[in-house]
């Protein structure tokens, strides 16, 4: 298991020799972009030699499902997935039917208490919270989410990251690159994390030279090119001055309790 948050950095090599398992929910309808937004940083972890990081499709049983923008394998069911360190749940379409699936709800209820980070970005909020993991406490989710949320007794936040204990939640695939960040943060320390996102950059820029990524499309939307009319300021995608404070911010003593 992960180092809770707050242990000193001179013990880390306690955790640093345990493989880390994160569990990626997987159903039909699934956003692969939220779910390559949620994993690169962890796979990115594992490929840097910072920790051995193995992220794992999960889902009712094994095989290919099929989402939004292409296909992801699911290499393990939830019954053989019993004590994941992280949990991911993307969003994607068919939320109705999806947060009325027991067998993913009662799996999240089942690993909640022992895993270490729950992290859900847009309509996959909506499952978290119909497995009762939020309460009526107000998570970040989709535009469109709100009323979905309502109906679990949650509401949606209008901030692109709420963290309340050890579940996160976000707007999107943009923030969920945030939020894997803030996760190896958390597990972490600051030096792994900056190196992650370093790393993450330069895999980004050489692969920049071959093809457009969805990153760099991103990035053009935050940063448009000076030409014409300055656009507004797209809120909604600009996190990266966000995480920068919490990578540079002084250590604190305790574990986070609250809203961003």
């Amino acid at each position: 298991m992960l180092r809770p948050y707050g242990t000193t950095a001179s013990n880390f090599g306690l955790w640093e020799a345990v493989p880390v398992q994160v569990a990626l929910v997987l159903f039909p309808g699934v956003s692969i972009d939220e779910c390559e937004a949620f994993t690169l940083a962890f796979r990115q972890l594992s490929l840097s030699g910072l920790a051995d990081c193995q992220v794992v499709g999960v889902g009712a049983v094994r095989g290919e499902v099929v989402g939004i923008g292409g296909r992801r394998d699911v290499e393990q069911t939830f019954a053989e997935t019993t004590r994941p360190d992280v949990v991911l749940v993307p969003g994607g379409i068919g939320v109705d039917r999806t947060a009325h699936d027991e067998a993913l709800l009662s799996w999240l209820r089942h690993v909640e208490p022992s895993c270490q980070w729950m992290a859900a970005s847009s309509t996959g909020t909506v499952v978290v919270a119909a497995a009762g993991l939020l309460a009526d406490r107000p998570a970040a989710t989709h535009w469109l989410a709100g009323a979905k949320l309502a109906e679990f007794g949650s509401a949606a936040s209008p901030e692109r990251i709420v963290e309340v204990g050890h579940v996160v939640t976000c707007h999107g695939r943009i923030s969920a690159m945030d939020v894997a960040l803030l996760m190896i943060l958390r597990l972490t320390n600051r030096q792994i994390a900056e190196q992650v996102r370093i790393d993450l950059e330069r895999a980004h820029e050489q692969a920049a030279v071959a093809r457009p990524s969805w990153w760099k499309r991103a990035v053009a939307l935050v940063r448009p090119a000076p030409r014409g009319p300055v656009r507004p300021r797209n809120e909604q995608l600009d996190t990266s001055d966000w995480v920068e404070m919490e990578l540079t911010a002084e250590p604190s003593s305790t574990t986070p309790n609250g809203d961003f």
